[in-house]
């Protein structure tokens, strides 16, 4: 499903976006696909433009009720997709699909783009709940040793994050114990992160309006 979102590039820096799109893809990017890379609502404004070399996108909406920040950029060999920050700011959207009707528009344009995985950091500061929320969608990694060292009998042997969400035992004693960590979506076919992914949005499925997002399946 793509995107109606507004793109518009930020003042003077289209030649710059366009010219590292032309790097890292081999031609400029429609519309479109600019809006799919951030998983922007129909209802948003996306402003592209470049930064260190990278592309670098910015999302909201015209209510200000929430905001996103991006960057595109080679790593190595790979394509990748830094999420730098997701942010819904009223309450009375939270908690109700939202961002995972985001990133699914977001899996689904950088799967069809080549991109080899997404990365952020999974925050648990302030009112963050990232170190929960991002690994239920499928991002992966390492545990650090601190926290290994402290895993209870049935989990004790996980190694990432994805390990420990495997079952409802280290699902809970992450929810209350987790960290903040770095953590990858490998959007590789056939990856854990997808898998993973596609069985939390059926898990959350319930209203006929979300069954239309599994045509998005990565």
């Amino acid at each position: 499903m793509r995107s109606r979102a507004e793109v518009a590039f930020l003042l003077g820096e289209q030649q710059s976006a366009e010219r590292i799109t032309r790097r890292l893809f081999g031609r400029v990017l429609h519309s479109t696909e600019y809006a799919g890379l951030a998983g922007a609502p129909d209802d948003a404004k996306v402003e592209v433009g470049a930064s260190d070399g990278k592309l670098y996108f910015e999302m909201s909406d015209s209510a200000a009720a929430y905001r996103a920040h991006f960057f595109l950029y080679r790593k190595n060999s790979d394509i990748v997709l830094l999420n730098d920050g997701l942010h819904i700011h009223v309450r009375a959207m939270q908690h109700r699909g939202l961002g995972l009707r985001m990133f699914l528009r977001q899996a689904h344009s950088t799967a069809a783009l080549g991109i080899d995985r997404i990365e952020t950091v999974a925050g648990r500061r302030h009112d963050e709940n990232g170190y929960y929320t991002w690994p239920r969608f499928g991002f992966d990694g390492i545990l650090p040793e601190s926290i290994r060292r402290r895993l209870p009998m049935g989990v004790k042997h996980s190694i990432t994050v994805l390990d420990l969400m495997e079952c409802e035992k280290g699902r809970s004693w992450w929810r209350e114990h987790g960290a903040t960590i770095r953590v990858a979506f490998d959007l590789a076919p056939g990856s854990r992160s997808r898998k993973v992914l596609m069985r939390y949005v059926r898990i959350k499925t319930a209203s006929l309006a979300q069954k239309e997002i599994l045509k998005m399946e990565i």
